[in-house]
């Protein structure tokens, strides 16, 4: 049986060493990261462990291939931050491993923001030949959003005769006890999110506006969430579900990524960006050099310790407009589920289920063979329906509104 490997062992590596450990595909699970407490701590609690632990640290390309070499990994699985994914991609194709990640660079558009391609374009770019000859998959982006939701999009539109808008939207009534701020995922990305220049592609183009202002408007969740406003920010699919070359033959001509944010929320990103503290650059304080988002975020609460504190619903979807047999149809397809019930029980907060279980079953589909594509790509390129098919079994609850429109 096959081996895969988990690095980075916060709360949504250790989700996904559980539920790699459920599946009897997997002979081995080799749990790795720069310091491996938590690991351990996995190893430790798991009934009949599977689990090997090792030190490694992502960012040393060739120590990382040889260890996949050594102990026969399939499949590598980067639960790093996004800044190891070239070291890791590598590494997998040096030692002949699949690669599944959550998360890439914020996206920017050539010669606006940076001087040169980023974000999922150049791992494409960089990586997908390679991955090809040695008939390797390397999944780009497969968390919950980005991840799960284009694979909602591709289902719909392959239901769909035209289509031409995808709206990925993401809101939550979640009430944190015991904190006056707190964040459910890494708020360093969700600052550098918030205050990225946003790109969307619309009326056919990519296009950027300005933070916390850009397509701004109000949208009701299923209950009990509800109405809540939303604003477009940097996120991958935001972008590529709008160049996906299927999609736009299909005749897309909007795609965009929506949170739904608290005008609190608001205002702690646009008074982080105003002191310019969103960023990873090191600036020299009191002769120490620091990066200001790590300082402006030091004193808030570890994602992973929140979830006994967490009460409220999570909702994450896709909405994608268009026509079959003449007819508008609207699909909004979502996962929702209960803060409460999800760390009842994982032991972690809804937010790191929901992105932990995705590449997870992507490694199990990968390995039985159910994933046939190779070459590195987003989600959306993946046939959708062994996803589709798993998704609530696995613990991923997903649900679909399908909305007619006939003329009478």
């Amino acid at each position: 049986m096959p081996n895969a490997l988990v690095i980075g062992l916060g709360g949504v590596g250790s989700v996904i060493g559980r539920k790699l450990h459920e599946y009897d595909c997997f002979e081995r699970i080799i749990l790795a990261d720069v310091d491996p407490v938590y690991a351990h701590v996995l190893h430790n609690t798991t009934k009949r462990s599977r689990f090997e632990v090792l030190q490694l640290n992502a960012m040393e390309t060739t120590k990382l291939a040889a260890a996949l070499a050594e102990h026969k990994i399939a499949v590598t699985l980067n639960a790093c931050n996004c800044y190891t994914n070239y070291s890791v991609l590598e590494a997998c194709q040096r030692a002949g491993s699949h690669y599944i990640d959550m998360a890439a660079d914020i996206y920017a558009a050539p010669g606006v923001k940076k001087p040169q391609k980023n974000s999922f374009e150049a791992e494409i770019e960089k990586f997908n030949q390679s991955f090809l000859e040695k008939d390797l998959a390397g999944l780009l982006c497969l968390g919950c959003d980005p991840g799960a939701v284009n694979i909602f999009a591709r289902w719909a539109m392959d239901r769909l005769d035209t289509a031409s808008s995808i709206r990925v939207l993401d809101a939550d009534n979640a009430e944190v006890k015991g904190y006056r701020f707190a964040v459910l995922f890494s708020p360093e990305t969700l600052f550098e999110e918030l205050n990225a220049v946003p790109y969307f592609v619309k009326d056919g183009k990519v296009t950027g506006g300005r933070p916390l202002e850009a397509e701004v408007d109000w949208y009701r969740f299923p209950d009990p969430i509800g109405l809540q406003k939303t604003y477009a920010v940097a996120h991958e699919e935001g972008v590529s579900l709008g160049i996906h070359p299927p999609f736009v033959e299909k005749g897309v001509k909007y795609s965009v990524f929506k949170y739904g944010i608290s005008d609190q929320m608001v205002n702690v990103a646009k008074s982080i960006d105003l002191l310019n503290l969103d960023t990873w650059k090191k600036v020299k304080v009191d002769g120490v050099e620091v990066s200001p988002i790590r300082v402006a975020t030091a004193n808030l609460p570890k994602p992973a310790q929140l979830g006994a504190t967490v009460d409220g619903y999570s909702c994450v979807g896709t909405e994608v407009r268009g026509t079959k047999e003449r007819k508008r149809v609207e699909y909004f397809i979502y996962t929702m589920d209960s803060h409460r019930d999800a760390y009842e029980k994982w032991g972690y907060s809804l937010t790191v289920v929901q992105t932990g279980i995705p590449p997870a079953l992507a490694a199990r589909l990968l390995v039985t063979g159910k994933i046939k594509e190779r070459g590195v790509m987003m989600p959306e390129a993946l046939d959708p329906e062994p996803f589709m098919e798993n998704f609530s079994r696995e613990g991923l609850e997903i649900f679909v509104e399908k909305r007619e429109v006939e003329r009478m």
